[in-house]
């Protein structure tokens, strides 16, 4: 009978202690519920493997378009080029996007990603152009970032110790430029509550944007000393 009592006492404190783990936590492991199938097929460019569905093949052959011309430019600024072709998988819209298994979970809101362990970018196409190129510019940003500290013996950069602020920031600012209206927005509202951070704020990204502060800071150091000083101090790690 004692016996039983502790058993049944034994269940009831782990049932507990399985019940207050976190919805998220409970997600790990599973597999990630997918609606459709996708025919992923392989569109090849000088420096890119792009990884496409048939829905989406004339959009494919413009982005691989854009994605040379942004590697002919982050190549200058960063004194640096890929010794492989790397992977682009595109998702036709945010929909499809949100069902990649390559990582995951995919937040609402996020508009690409840029997978470090196999440098690979995933993204969807938005139906703007102009939007899209943006992100895929910023994308190929980070692509650069990792495969220098990946694969670069100059460059002793150890990516996980940079601050968010710093990283995102240069992927902004090379891919939107000095002059950007939104990030100039940001900038003069902080300036008007008298809540421009320090550096040691900065680090606080749930309370001062990385995105927006990092190219504003980063606009002013590439606006005085050129934009391949932005990625010298990458360099420097």
């Amino acid at each position: 009978m004692q016996n039983a009592v502790w058993r049944t006492g034994f269940m009831l404190v782990l049932w507990l202690v399985v019940g207050l783990v976190p919805a998220n936590a409970q997600y790990f492991g599973r597999n990630k519920v997918t609606y459709d199938d996708f025919d992923f097929r392989v569109l090849e460019s000088e420096h890119f493997e792009m990884y496409y569905y048939p829905e989406e093949e004339r959009a494919t052959r413009d982005a691989a378009r854009m994605a040379e011309r942004w590697y002919t430019r982050h190549t200058r600024t960063f004194v640096h080029t890929f010794g492989e072709k790397k992977p682009l998988v595109l998702y036709a819209n945010d929909a499809d996007f949100q069902q990649t298994n390559i990582v995951q979970r995919v937040s609402q809101g996020t508009g690409g990603l840029t997978e470090p362990r196999r440098e690979r970018v995933v993204m969807p196409f938005t139906g703007s152009y102009g939007e899209f190129n943006h992100v895929l510019g910023h994308e190929l940003v980070h692509s650069f970032q990792f495969d220098l500290a990946l694969n670069s013996d100059s460059a002793q950069i150890r990516m996980q110790q940079l601050p968010l602020w710093f990283v995102e920031g240069m992927a902004e600012y090379l891919s939107v430029g000095r002059k950007d209206p939104h990030t100039a927005m940001w900038m003069r509202d902080a300036a008007l509550r008298d809540d421009l951070p320090s550096f040691e704020q900065l680090s606080n990204a749930r309370e001062y944007f990385p995105y927006r502060y990092g190219q504003a800071f980063l606009a002013y150091i590439g606006g005085k000393y050129g934009d391949q000083s932005v990625t010298d101090l990458y360099k420097l790690g």
